[in-house]
């Protein structure tokens, strides 16, 4: 999975020349219609889910509790993440996830596709299950 222009820049700033690199407070899930590039492009829109936000992995407690410690270079979600009902009026296909160190706006810090492309039907909920979200460095 790749990581976005603003995380490879500051790992490589803080790795290479020591420039220190605050990590975020909090980190949120997006769900993405197509690839988000390096800049998180194609995030679902509220204008065809209305109750979409972002989800925060750690579900408001500590955020190194949203995902297992790192090994062999990678990690996975350690809670359920769940996106509300899809309340909009049409279907949604989502192909890609993001992850963020904002809310809303913010940096892009890593994405990927899923493995399969997932349609949402209005009512449809989107969830992973513990360690169903994968994130490795390659």
């Amino acid at each position: 999975m790749p990581a976005s222009t603003y995380s490879g820049n500051a790992l490589l700033n803080l790795l290479l020349r020591g420039v220190a690199f605050s990590a975020p407070a909090r980190v949120y899930l997006s769900l993405h219609t197509a690839d988000p590039g390096l800049t998180g492009a194609n995030e679902v829109s509220t204008g065809d889910w209305p109750a979409y936000a972002r989800q925060d992995p750690a579900q408001g407690a500590a955020v190194g509790t949203g995902f297992g410690a790192a090994a062999a270079k990678a990690t996975d979600n350690a809670k359920e993440i769940l996106f509300p009902a899809h309340n909009g009026g049409s279907n949604i296909t989502v192909t890609h996830f993001g992850i963020w160190d904002a809310s809303t706006a913010g940096n892009l810090l890593w994405y990927g596709a899923l493995t399969a492309s997932k349609t949402l039907f209005p009512t449809d909920e989107a969830v992973w299950k513990i360690g169903e979200l994968d994130l490795s460095v390659t």
